[in-house]
């Protein structure tokens, strides 16, 4: 388990470079560079680790680059990252199975507590089970109220980097700006089973398609089977609940359905769809799936926190030194440039997979020209301009 590694009194002793609120893989992977630059940093979560996600344990050759780049591959190869060879695709009763060409599987458990570790080896401090808000802005620093076990103190920093998740409450609870949501989006859910069904073999993604969501399924390196999943709440509403429309979509599909997996503890998200109006103000700079997200897909929603995280980092550096202003558009240009625009592979994925008969059309189409999904499969795997241009 990973533990924090100084007391809440102690975070307020001092004036820190940053805090970093949320130590998912945005704010972990921040908290590492920033750490690396011999800048004082305080990662801070409200979780304690390590901790279940919903989803994110599929990391696309984009991702895995940056990780590479930034030498920090051995999370993976120490944590036994899987290689996912193929993607079974399916709508109904037709599907089809293709190649993948540089994607792994992670826990989300392994691989957040091991970039939270990292950054501790680094000389960042790490507080878990800790509440953030912000408080009064300063000319030369910005409040953090931390609170833990009803104790409540006052954190300052002269940068705040926010990564705390989908709606990013640090920064529309003090309205400092509002997360819209696309009125037509999905919920995120999944959960993990034990013991799963042999169908459901190692380094292969399946996913499966129906009216109302799709179900991705895959098995982690400790062998249980991870099933994230994207449902309109209607179709949840409909048929009872979360695990009865996952048990009803697989038998739709001739999956075979895991034991238990109606009383399996199924884990949620907010709208999976929306968009974060300012990433940046005085001092604060928004990252990760606070900044705005997408339904994503294969691994794209991992390869936009690590690059955002990456590509952040410099112009926190320059905030520490000196706050200017203009590091405020910097930030928000350089965000819309190399990951907001690489999200219209997911927006695209998103509108194919909400009818179904399109998909199977797909899959049809597929198993004639099996060669038609290299273009798609190679722009997931593409490292960005943030990668590439470091």
């Amino acid at each position: 388990m990973i533990k924090s590694n100084l007391t809440l009194q102690e975070s307020a002793n001092q004036i820190w470079d940053v805090i970093v609120v949320g130590a998912g893989p945005a704010g972990g992977l921040a908290s590492i560079l920033l750490s690396r630059k011999n800048l004082k940093v305080l990662l801070v979560d409200r979780q304690t680790f390590p901790r279940a996600k919903v989803c994110g344990c599929c990391l696309n050759g984009n991702a895995i680059a940056t990780l590479k780049d930034l030498n920090l591959l051995h999370i993976l190869t120490n944590n036994n990252a899987i290689p996912l060879e193929q993607i079974c695709l399916g709508s109904g009763k037709i599907n089809h199975s293709f190649s993948l060409l540089k994607q792994l599987v992670i826990s989300r458990e392994c691989l957040d507590a091991s970039l939270i570790e990292e950054s501790q080896n680094m000389g960042a401090s790490f507080l878990d089970n800790t509440n953030a808000e912000l408080g009064e802005l300063h000319e030369n620093f910005r409040e953090v109220i931390l609170k833990k076990d009803n104790i409540s103190i006052v954190a300052k920093t002269k940068i705040v980097v926010a990564a705390d998740g989908l709606g990013s409450r640090l920064v529309v609870r003090k309205n400092i700006s509002s997360h819209l949501t696309s009125s037509n989006t999905r919920i995120g859910a999944g959960t993990t089973i034990d013991s799963p069904p042999e169908f459901y073999t190692t380094g292969k993604l399946f996913m499966g398609c129906s009216k109302g969501g799709y179900l991705g399924i895959v098995k982690l390196e400790d062998g249980r089977l991870d099933l994230a999943a994207a449902f309109d709440p209607a179709s949840i509403k409909k048929h009872g609940s979360v695990s009865k429309f996952a048990k009803f979509l697989l038998l739709e599909m001739g999956w075979p359905v895991p034991i238990n997996l109606e009383f399996a503890p199924w884990r949620g998200t907010p709208s999976l769809t929306g968009n974060t109006q300012k990433i940046a103000t005085d001092r604060l700079f928004v990252i990760g799936d606070s900044a705005g997200y997408i339904e994503p897909f294969t691994g794209e929603g991992m390869a936009w926190a690590f690059s955002g995280a990456k590509f952040v980092a410099p112009l926190v550096a320059k905030a520490v030194e000196s706050w200017q202003p203009e590091l405020i558009n910097a930030w928000q240009n350089n965000h819309a440039e190399h990951i907001k625009n690489r999200q219209f592979i997911c927006k695209a994925a998103a509108i194919l997979l909400r009818w179904p008969l399109l998909v199977k059309l797909v899959i049809i189409i597929l198993k004639i020209f099996p060669s038609l999904s290299l273009p798609f499969i190679r722009m997931l795997d593409k490292p960005s301009k943030a990668t590439l241009s470091s």
